[in-house]
């Protein structure tokens, strides 16, 4: 991941423009029964971080050992229009990608954000939700309020994210990298940043939450949440982008994230109905 994150209408064309490409590779694929190996074997293997993570994937507070979250969700009913069981795999933010790519389970699902850098090494689904970035401070911090006001402050943000592109592009900004979405949070409250960028979901979950902090300005930098996928997994890519399309059309997608407080006008810019 470098740079800043592609402009959300020109990485939304750049997504679909891939789809001939990776048609053309299907069909010189001597074998890809990654579709096939899911329903043989009943279950769909989703890998996710639980560390930090609502709303995406979580336990649930009031039943330990149990997961729950807007992804949790949407496996669920992926799961289920492939004739399979979803299974959780617990990974670290880090190694989603990598473990993906050793084939430690068979798909990737846990706000993975459509970046260049990424699509080099992994196919994507089609876009499932429109992120953008929000900038949490403490309470009696004033005069932060956009991007430009960070210059010159140290702010905290998760690896491997948009978040960590956007700040990076801008040299006057000192970066600090965690590797888990709670230590950032817990670094601005403690005195040891100025700031947190992380994405508005994230930041509605653990900013806005936190009497000790608050969020401030208009969100910026949208971009693209995608299910990711191994480069020979076509047919199962091909399999759940028609799912989650129908999602969109039937309102599933949209009666999630009504659910879980997350559904706004952006997300019709994907075809959520």
């Amino acid at each position: 991941m470098k740079q800043i994150l592609i402009l959300p209408l020109l990485l939304l064309s750049l997504l679909m423009a891939c789809k001939p490409s990776n048609e053309s590779i299907d069909s010189n694929a001597v074998h890809d029964d990654s579709l096939e190996s899911v329903k043989r074997s009943g279950v769909i293997r989703w890998g996710a971080d639980v560390i930090g993570g609502e709303p995406f994937v979580y336990e649930d507070p009031k039943n330990p050992g149990v997961y729950i979250g807007f992804e949790v969700d949407i496996a669920a009913d992926i799961a289920k229009q492939l004739g399979v069981k979803p299974e959780l795999v617990i990974d670290p933010w880090d190694n989603l990608i990598p473990d993906l790519q050793r084939g430690s389970f068979d798909i990737g699902m846990n706000g993975i954000e459509a970046t260049e850098d990424r699509a080099k090494i992994v196919l994507f689904s089609e876009p499932y939700y429109v992120y953008a970035q929000q900038i949490t401070v403490r309470q009696e911090t004033q005069g932060i309020n956009k991007l430009e006001d960070l210059k010159g402050k140290t702010v905290a943000t998760l690896s491997g994210t948009a978040a960590e592109d956007i700040l990076r592009s801008i040299p006057q900004i000192q970066v600090k990298i965690n590797p888990e979405i709670i230590y950032s949070y817990q670094d601005l409250e403690n005195g040891k940043v100025d700031a947190v960028v992380l994405d508005t979901i994230i930041a509605a979950a653990y900013g806005a939450t936190n009497p000790k902090l608050k969020n401030t300005g208009e969100p910026f930098g949208e971009g693209f949440y995608v299910i990711a996928f191994r480069q020979n997994q076509v047919t199962l890519r091909d399999a759940i982008n028609s799912i989650l399309k129908r999602m969109k059309e039937n309102g599933e997608l949209r009666a999630i994230y009504e659910k879980w407080k997350m559904m706004n006008p952006q997300q019709t810019s994907i075809g959520i109905r």
